[in-house]
């Protein structure tokens, strides 16, 4: 009996606790002006070879085997061919992902160039790279890449940029997204 009245008194106090609850989580958001942020998460910091924002670029021109093809941003996630044509959604897709990639993944490994023998740089496929390509904000050119061949263990692509005397490793599925990007693209 002591049992029913207990669970009875439980059962309609749930309510106006759960109402009071959330009321007290609004007032929080009301006085902040934000949801309350947890400290243990950790706040995303571009660790990319390219600074600016990826939604910011808006042409990207692209060189493989012997042909160039410049790439327009017509919204967030679509883009077409500088002659106006749309490209598939998958294709734009793999492009907005390879410019995301260039911000957000960092190079696994720098060398400068004063570091590396001829015959070690020869033997990364950067003397007459495989693909290049260039990304814009409007018509100020932010950054050109140049990939190579893979690393022995073929985990990672080597990458140049112009302007940086560097030789910096990537991971495999950057430059990977980009050659599937030429490909989709010529």
């Amino acid at each position: 009996m002591v049992e029913a009245s207990l669970s009875a008194t439980l059962r309609s106090w749930a309510p106006a606790a759960l109402g009071a609850a959330a009321l007290g989580f609004i007032a929080v958001m009301l006085v902040t002006g934000s949801r309350p942020e947890s400290k243990q998460l950790i706040k995303f910091e571009p660790r990319g070879v390219m600074q600016v924002a990826p939604e910011s670029i808006t042409k990207v021109v692209v060189q493989c085997n012997g042909r160039e093809r410049t790439l327009l941003r017509s919204s967030e996630r679509t883009w077409t061919l500088e002659d106006g044509r749309s490209l598939a959604a998958s294709t734009a897709a793999a492009v907005s992902m390879a410019v995301q990639f260039m911000n957000t993944s960092g190079p696994t490994r720098e060398m400068t160039r004063q570091e590396l023998t001829d015959a070690e740089f020869k033997s990364f496929g950067l003397e007459a790279p495989r693909l290049s390509a260039s990304l814009f904000q409007g018509n100020h050119l932010v950054l050109t890449l140049h990939f190579g061949a893979r690393n022995p263990d073929g985990l990672l692509r080597y990458m140049t940029l112009d302007g940086r005397s560097s030789v910096f490793l990537m991971s495999r599925f950057v430059g990977d997204r980009w050659e599937q990007v030429a490909q989709q693209v010529q």
